[in-house]
């Protein structure tokens, strides 16, 4: 298998990233083929299926990642360290409370986290994370009526940050340009790019 793209060149690019973080039981089609007919407006994949164990979520794993290597974009795996090392995948993703517990997994490129207060931008950084996703930021469609921070929150973490930072929550064609706006590095969507 090919590797997908590295995330190190995608954000020093310089252009504005649009990652999608998958939601596999909302889209129309096989994950792997709905990610493939988002080639034209994603650069990442962030393979965040938190219900599958660690063998099921390895094969679909293969499959995203050999569908991001085809058609362009980096492939990041979430949560799941033993399966980006079996993988060769240099990009992984873990929540804060994880990388607090397990520290900074070796052998990877790039290691991302969230933040969800301001509070937690220093912390992230000092366990060693090489990107933040600050979320969330507008009302997540899938959590109505749930907080968000609004502008305020992105422009704070992203002034805060040494490191390159998405945004999450509620992000849409019609809000990303405030995003852009904050000084983000780009913006995560689930269920926008998973409903498409």
């Amino acid at each position: 298998m090919q590797p997908s793209i590295e995330l190190a060149n995608v954000l020093a690019s310089g252009t504005f990233v649009r990652a999608f973080v998958t939601d596999r039981r909302s889209c129309a089609r096989p994950l792997a083929d709905h990610v493939a007919l988002l080639k034209d407006c994603v650069d990442l994949v962030i393979l965040r299926e938190k219900d599958l164990g660690a063998k099921e979520y390895e094969a679909l794993a293969q499959d995203v990642s050999a569908a991001c290597a085809r058609v362009g974009m980096a492939f990041a795996v979430h949560t799941q360290v033993d399966v980006a090392r079996r993988m060769g995948c240099s990009v992984v993703h873990l929540p804060l409370p994880l990388l607090r517990a397990q520290g900074r997994p070796e052998g990877f490129s790039c290691v991302g986290t969230n933040v969800h207060a301001t509070g937690e931008v220093r912390e992230a950084e000092a366990l060693g994370a090489d990107l933040l996703i600050a979320s969330p930021v507008f009302a997540p469609s899938c959590k109505p009526g749930a907080p968000f921070g609004g502008a305020a929150f992105l422009r704070d973490v992203v002034e805060q940050a040494r490191i390159p930072v998405l945004a999450l929550g509620g992000i849409t064609d019609e809000n990303e340009q405030v995003v852009r706006a904050c000084g983000a590095a780009g913006a995560c969507r689930m269920a926008d790019y998973a409903r498409r």
